[in-house]
This record gives structure tokens, C-alpha cells and sequence, in this order.
């Protein structure tokens, strides 16, 4: 996969715009992996699942060096 950039407005936006933002960029991706016919040994909820559970490991991991950071 190639990575984007994804493109930000100059002006500044809250938190909850660039997170509105950044879903707006990655939605298509993330729906074509789950409907995907070439995954057919796994229906797209134990697609959209997993995208989740490996989103929660990373937000954790996240978490876990922040606190090293701060400590």
C-alpha cells in the first residue's frame, strides 16, 4: 500500500474536524478491504472486526509510549 497524504486546509480545525477529515480520507480504503470479493473466507464483519481490533492494539501501543514518555 502506498502512503497519501492527506491534505489539511491552512486554516487551523479542532480536533474533532481533522479526525471528521482524516475518516473522510481513509472510509473508501477500509470499505473496499471489507467488501472485498476476494476475501470471501470471511464475511465483512470478521473483516471490519479485525481492522478494529488492530486499530485498538496500535491506539494502545500509542498510549503505552506516551506514559514512557512522560514518566
Amino acid at each position: 500500500m502506498g502512503k497519501n497524504v492527506m491534505q489539511i486546509p491552512a486554516i487551523e480545525i479542532n480536533h474533532s474536524e481533522r479526525l471528521s477529515a482524516c475518516r473522510q480520507q481513509i472510509e473508501e480504503a477500509v470499505h473496499q478491504m471489507i467488501f472485498d470479493e476476494k476475501q470471501v473466507e470471511y464475511s465483512p464483519a470478521e473483516i471490519a472486526m479485525a481492522i478494529a481490533d488492530i486499530a485498538d492494539d496500535y491506539i494502545l501501543s500509542i498510549s503505552k509510549l506516551n506514559r514512557a514518555a512522560t514518566h
